[in-house]
């Protein structure tokens, strides 16, 4: 998201760069996605949900957010939606897919084609194709580094990477 700045007379908090609202405290992520598919995932949650507000970041991945955040079963007919998306020929040939993710920041989902590995500039990210595990397997451990993972998967056509941050730990050891 952006800078917080709350200027006089504004009830929430205003982003400097946009000049837009900044999520409030309601607002929950509720899709990670690739900038090709950011569009489309927003115009579903728009359909979807439409008395919450879409607050959407810059970069890639693209985070969007809904305020206020959806319910269980509001997010899995958003699951249903997404994985027919990227089940429709012209996503399955661009190796896009879509999961439900858990980590310490709560449950979100993720729409995402992936990048080639040539195109790769580090963090979390979908890696590929590959046409074999072997190929896939070393391109992730070569990308790998102490704060980033990764995890291969066959997608019944190609191999996938999947760079992943990994979780902030305290330090072990002698102090």
């Amino acid at each position: 998201m952006g800078t917080l700045h709350t200027p006089v007379g504004y009830a929430v908090a205003m982003d400097r760069r946009s000049n837009g609202p900044l999520p409030g405290e309601t607002a929950r992520e509720v899709v990670r996605t690739t900038a090709d598919l950011a569009h489309i995932a927003e115009g579903v949650m728009h359909v979807m949900f439409p008395r919450s507000v879409l607050y959407r970041s810059g970069g890639e991945p693209v985070r969007l957010m809904l305020e206020p955040g959806p319910g269980h079963l509001d997010l899995q007919r958003l699951k249903d939606k997404l994985f027919e998306l990227v089940g429709r020929p012209e996503w399955r040939r661009r190796h896009a897919m879509a999961r439900e993710v858990a980590d310490r920041h709560g449950t979100r989902l993720e729409v995402m084609t992936p990048v080639g590995a040539a195109d790769y500039r580090g963090g979390a990210r979908l890696v590929g194709p590959f046409s074999t595990e072997e190929a896939a397997d070393s391109w992730g451990g070569d990308n790998a580094v102490s704060t980033l993972s990764f995890d291969t998967f066959y997608t019944g056509d190609v191999w996938l990477v999947d760079m992943f941050d990994l979780p902030e730990q305290d330090p072990h050891g002698i102090s």
